[in-house]
């Protein structure tokens, strides 16, 4: 498809008669931001892990300690949960190229099938 606009495929659904459209460069530029986004949670979970709470932060007393503990899992939960989102992301900008070149391929091979049936027509 190269030279022309967007590919935006179009389709009249049975059930409600409307039309569907989906713009596959909007795909692809939503699966790129989901990629830009896995790269930030990366670098944030990158940063946050090179980091740890010091002991003895809060003073050498019980309560001190206690909260420094709790600071300290509040931690581990924010690296981890950075990279859960990384992946996550990552995984979601994977599936909308591949529903974006699903569309193209199907859009090209409906186009195929049509090319088929109007070749007969037109050459009588």
């Amino acid at each position: 498809m190269t030279g022309a606009s967007p590919l935006v495929v179009s389709e009249r659904t049975s059930l409600s008669g409307g039309i569907v459209e989906v713009d596959v460069e909007t795909m692809r530029t939503g699966a790129n931001r989901s990629y830009t986004a896995a790269g930030l949670a990366d670098e944030g979970a990158q940063a946050l892990g090179r980091r740890s709470i010091s002991s003895g932060i809060f003073g050498g007393f019980a309560a001190a300690g206690d909260f420094e503990t709790i600071m300290s899992d509040a931690h581990t939960q924010h690296v981890t949960r950075l990279r859960n989102h990384e992946r996550r992301l990552g995984v979601l900008g994977d599936k909308g190229h591949v529903a974006a070149s699903a569309f193209v391929d199907m859009e090209e091979r409906n186009a195929e099938a049509l090319r088929a049936v109007a070749w007969p027509i037109t050459r009588t």
